[in-house]
This record gives structure tokens, C-alpha cells and sequence, in this order.
């Protein structure tokens, strides 16, 4: 366990995370409350510039039915006829039931600042009703100079009246219409006033929410580096211990199994039981310091060496001449396709090591299936070199591959074979040592394929290489050799 700083876990994700959606909400209420205020406030001054439009025009009814109801009582005058004087009763009845209508249309939606200018309106326009009516008494008893002294001296002084109170009433419907549509106004302002402050306090707390959480990160941030610095300092540590620890064990093993060999061969020792645990032994011996040399490969691995650029494909031909001779011992058919000239940014000895690891496993894992066959490729593609080995061999499940590269991890498909569990743990730790990296795919009974995939480094052009039956292929990426060595 790290004793390095650690993470401050009073620090509540939680309480920033219900800040974060408090000012989401808080502006989302004032986006909404802004936009309903703006929505009312335009209806309500529609709707109360619509109704001073419509009492401007009631009023311009009425003044309008006024001089008509005059002009229609000198026609009841003037008639001379009883057709006449009817149709001038009928067109003062319609005069007045428009008045009427017209009065009760206004009186609907009447603003408290117009109610007195309109009372007196009203009572003029039924002043003017019953004048115009005696009038009409006068005419109908055939005193028309009666009834015209009447329309003089009567009707139109209070039709005159009339136009004067409807003059004043649109001019008093005007500064109400006004007044009221200022007031909105003033609402309106006070809404965004209000929406505005409540925007500035939400961007001030996602501000300081912002501020705590930068924070916060910064801190776990340097106190994650830390802690890997730490744990990259433990494992270099761990590495060099189990290095020394591996190379001091070695000393003892070595001898041991000399030891063991020169007594198993001596005649000294005639009991065959005794021989035979001696050979045990010896054998034990032999796994113990294979292991323990592997261990020692593993550590190393660790650390990348001097930057060197070296040919991919030489190195895995120089592998192919040595696992040629398994292979064959094995009755595996070794394919191979390497494409001329790959450099990478790695030394030649471990590019063998990782050819070495992938081709012995692959050999190892086919012999014995039918028809063996290994395929090894070697080529360039855009700025990345390749390496591939395939087998046909007896694969492995999904759960292996998933603990594949773990150190000392035995895949049960591989139980029986000889191995220490540490060739692939290696492979990756020096393929992602020098800025590559390593992909598997298999497939329980159906092989396996493995790719390797490094940086293409750049590097002079390569020498004019003598005649070489296993390195002149007829064009890039053609087939060097395709037989079993």
C-alpha cells in the first residue's frame, strides 16, 4: 500500500453535483419566468391596445349615430308624406338601438380612470334620446315650426355636447390606454430586472462551483501523479529487488546442478532408486534455474536500453533458424513473409527475444494438431512495422486471454506443456518498453493469431546483402521461404 498523500474524502461529489444542477435550475426558472413574463405582458398590451382601438370605435359609432339621429329627425320634419315620416321613424329606431348597443359595448370593458367623462357621455346621448323623441311628438301633431325650433334650439346644442364629451372621452381613453401600457412596461422591466439578478447570483455560485471543483481536480490530479511517481519508484524497486534477488539465486543453482549431473554419472551411487531421485533432482534443478533466468529476463524487460535502430525482419530470420529446427523436429510447417528493410526503434537482441517467445509458443502449441502450421510475417504499413505469428494450434477461451500477460499466469489450455507462465509478461513488458504495442486474438480449438506493432523508425538504406536463399523475396511483403525447415 502507498503511504504516499491521498485523496481528501471529505470532499462530496455529491454537494458539487447538486450545486451544478441547482444552477442549472435556477437559470432554467429565470429563462422560464422571463419568457412567461414577456408572453403575458405582450398579450395583456394586445389585448389592451385591441379594447382603446374598439371604444374608439364605439365612440365614433355613437358621434357618428348622433348626427345621423339629427339628420333623421329634420327628415321626420321636413316629410310630407306618411311614407316619409315612417321611414324616418324606422331609421331613428335603428339610430338608437345602435346607440344602445354601442353603449353597452363600451360600458364591457370600461377602464376605472373613463368612468366619469362616461356617465356623462351616457347621459347626454339619453338627454339627446328623449329630445329627439319630443321632437318627433311635435312632427307627428303637425307642428313642424314647433318641432324645428325644438331640433334648433334643443337637439343640436346637445348633439354638439355630445361630440365635445366623445371628443374628451377618446382623448381620457387614449392617456388611460397609455397609462396602463406604461405600467406594463414598468412590469416588464422589473421582471428582467429581477431575471437579470437572479442570472448574475446563478453565474456567481457556477463560478465559485467551478472554482471548488478546478480545485478539487488540481489537487487529485497532483496527488494522482504522486502517487504513480510512487508506485513507478516501488516498482523500479521491486524490479531491482527481484533482479538481485534472481541473480544471487542463480550463484547456488548452478552448481547444484553440476553437482547433481557429476553424481547421477559417478558409479559411486549403484541403488536405482537412488539414481533415479538424483535424476529428479537434477531436473528440478534445471526448471529452477530456467525459471529463475526467465525471472531475471522479466525485470530487465522493464527497462528500455539505448536507442537503437535495428531490422525487424533480420532479427526474426535470425529466430527462424533456430525454431526452424524445432518445427521440424516437431512436423510443423513453418510459413514465413517477410518484407525487406523495417526498422524500428529497438536493439536487434530484443527483437530476437520477442520473435524467440512468440514463434516457440507458437510451435509449441500446434505440435501435435493436424496438419501443424506457423505463419510469420514481417511488413511495413504507413508508419507503423508489424509482426505477426499465427498458428493453427488449440487457441484459448476468452477468461485466458484476458490473464494472459499476467507474470507467471498458466492458461489451463496450456497445462502439460513446458513453460513458467513469464515469455508473453516479458514480450509485452518489452514491446510497450520501446513505444509499441502487442494484440491478441484466439479462439478456443481454432489458433491463435499474435501482432506486434511498432513505430516504423527512419534509417539509412540498407547495404546491397549478398545473394540469400531465405532473404530475396521477388517484391515487398512476397514470401521468402514457404517450407518446413
Amino acid at each position: 500500500m502507498l503511504d504516499g498523500p491521498k485523496l481528501d474524502s471529505r470532499i462530496s461529489i455529491r454537494g458539487f453535483r447538486a450545486s451544478f444542477f441547482f444552477v442549472v435550475s435556477l437559470l432554467a426558472a429565470v429563462a422560464v419566468f422571463t419568457l412567461w413574463g414577456d408572453i403575458r405582458t405582450n398579450a395583456q398590451e394586445d389585448e389592451l391596445v385591441s379594447q382603446a382601438l374598439g371604444r374608439d370605435v364605439l365612440i365614433s359609432r355613437i358621434r357618428v349615430d348622433a348626427l345621423n339621429l339629427e339628420s333623421a329627425v329634420d327628415a321626420h320634419i321636413r316629410g310630407t308624406s306618411e311614407q316619409e315620416r315612417s321611414d324616418a321613424d324606422d331609421r331613428m329606431a335603428r339610430i338608437l338601438e345602435d346607440i344602445s348597443l354601442a353603449s353597452q359595448d363600451y360600458t364591457r370593458d370600461l377602464p376605472p380612470g373613463e368612468t366619469e367623462v362616461w356617465s356623462q357621455f351616457n347621459n347626454t346621448s339619453h338627454s339627446l334620446a328623449a329630445q329627439v323623441r319630443k321632437a318627433v311628438s311635435y312632427s307627428n301633431r303637425k307642428e313642424a315650426e314647433r318641432a324645428r325650433r325644438h331640433l334648433v334650439s334643443e337637439i343640436k346644442p346637445i348633439t354638439a355636447a355630445l361630440n365635445r364629451l366623445a371628443e374628451q372621452l377618446s382623448q381620457t381613453n387614449a392617456e388611460v390606454t397609455t397609462k396602463m401600457l406604461r405600467h406594463l412596461q414598468d412590469l416588464r422591466s422589473r421582471t428582467i430586472y429581477l431575471g437579470s439578478l437572479v442570472a448574475a447570483l446563478a453565474v456567481v455560485i457556477s463560478l465559485i462551483v467551478a472554482w471548488q471543483v478546478t480545485g478539487l481536480l488540481r489537487r487529485q490530479e497532483s496527488t494522482i501523479q504522486e502517487q504513480l511517481r510512487e508506485l513507478d519508484r516501488r516498482n523500479r524497486e521491486l524490479d531491482s529487488f527481484a533482479s538481485r534477488v534472481a541473480h544471487d539465486l542463480v550463484s547456488p543453482i548452478s552448481p547444484l546442478k553440476g553437482y547433481l549431473t557429476l553424481i547421477r554419472r559417478s558409479n559411486s551411487i549403484a541403488d536405482a532408486q537412488a539414481r533415479e531421485m538424483l535424476a529428479l533432482a537434477e531436473a528440478s534443478a534445471a526448471r529452477m534455474a530456467d525459471m529463475i533466468e526467465a525471472l531475471l529476463r522479466f525485470c530487465r524487460a522493464g527497462t528500455p536500453g539505448e536507442p537503437t535502430v535495428s531490422d525487424l525482419d533480420t532479427a526474426v530470420s535470425t529466430i527462424l533458424l533456430e525454431v526452424g529446427q524445432t518445427a521440424a523436429k516437431e512436423h510443423v510447417q513453418l510459413e514465413r513473409f517477410l518484407e525487406v528493410h523495417v526498422p524500428v526503434s529497438c536493439p536487434s537482441q530484443l527483437l530476437q527475444s520477442i520473435a524467440q517467445n512468440l514463434l516457440s509458443n507458437a510451435v509449441k502449441y500446434s505440435a501435435g494438431r493436424p496438419d501443424p502450421r506457423v505463419t510469420v510475417r514481417v511488413w511495413k504499413e504507413e508508419q507503423t512495422a508489424l509482426l505477426e505469428v499465427s498458428d493453427n494450434g488449440r487457441g484459448m477461451s476468452a477468461a485466458s486471454r484476458l490473464a494472459l500477460f499476467q507474470p507467471f499466469f498458466r492458461a489451463p489450455e496450456a497445462r502439460g506443456l513446458p513453460g513458467h507462465g513469464l515469455g508473453l509478461a516479458t514480450t509485452k513488458r518489452l514491446v510497450e518498453g520501446h513505444g509499441g504495442s502487442i494484440e491478441v486474438r484466439s479462439e478456443l480449438g481454432s489458433g491463435t493469431q499474435v501482432t506486434v506493432r511498432f513505430p516504423l523508425a527512419t534509417s539509412p538504406a540498407p547495404p546491397v546483402v549478398e545473394s540469400d536463399p531465405d532473404r530475396a523475396p521477388s517484391r515487398p511483403g512476397a514470401p521468402i521461404a514457404a517450407n518446413s525447415p
